[in-house]
């Protein structure tokens, strides 16, 4: 696997991405990476740095990147929400279309946990296939983004509040960021290519009934559903044990090859 690790402009700032590719020049077909809530690139628990790995070994390129005051990316905290998300999103996914190592036609969205929510949001970009991993994708006018553990007191009162992670950081969350959980789009139920929605079962970030009432209620026949079971949000990455991570690529990988 070759790795590199680039600054992509956008706008008044860049995005700092890595594309992992197989060994050679390609072209491959490849999966943009969405990181979570107050996570980074290489996802919780380094989630996104194993899927990188086999996904290269199966021949599939990524690129994962940092949103916005999050890992490398130095765009201020302020502007921290689903709307610039959308966007960095965006920015990213029409580089890869212009990457000389990228099939420009055969790229696809992943995203875990808020970066499934961004996935759902940028379904109106022509990307071959979505896949979600214990995704926020309760999107649509009659769902609601919930953020357990948010001192809205202190955010009416000061614009900001002090959120304290689940990885034991304590990060500043502004205003914007609760502003832009209003966002939602129905555009999601017009898209026409795979879409894969994977749950943890024993998920206690993201209730994993958010995802199971998607995939019985959008009324869509390019919905496939994968549930692994004693799976928590990060698939266990978190605790250093892997297992259910590697379970849960061996069953997507195939589904990536057939569909992306």
């Amino acid at each position: 696997m070759l790795e590199k690790r680039l600054f992509i402009p956008c706008d008044d700032h860049d995005i700092p991405m890595v594309i992992a590719r197989p060994d050679g020049e390609g072209p491959f077909p490849c999966m943009l990476l969405l990181h979570g809530f107050m996570s980074y690139k290489e996802g919780d628990g380094y989630l996104f740095t194993k899927t990188a790995e086999k996904l290269a070994e199966a021949g599939i390129a990524s690129a994962r990147i940092d949103f916005c005051s999050m890992g490398e990316n130095r765009y201020s905290r302020v502007h921290y929400g689903t709307k610039i998300c959308i966007k960095e999103a965006k920015v990213a996914f029409e580089y890869l279309q212009t990457n000389e190592h990228i099939l420009h036609d055969r790229i696809g969205i992943l995203g875990h946990s808020m970066g499934g929510r961004i996935t759902f949001l940028s379904s109106e970009l022509p990307s071959k296939c979505l896949v979600t991993l214990n995704g926020a994708v309760n999107v649509a006018k009659r769902g609601a983004m919930k953020l357990t553990g948010l001192n809205t007191q202190e955010m009416e009162a000061r614009g900001y509040t002090v959120y304290h992670t689940s990885d034991g950081r304590s990060e500043l969350l502004f205003s914007k960021f609760v502003e832009d959980l209003q966002i939602h789009s129905d555009a999601i139920y017009n898209y026409a290519n795979p879409i894969l929605v994977c749950v943890g079962a024993d998920d206690p970030t993201v209730d994993p009934q958010v995802s199971y009432s998607f995939v019985e209620n959008c009324g869509m026949n390019n919905v496939d559903l994968l549930v692994i079971e004693k799976a928590n949000h990060t698939f266990n990455a978190k605790t250093k044990d892997y297992t259910k991570v590697y379970e849960l690529l061996s069953k997507m990988i195939p589904w990536l090859k057939e569909h992306l």
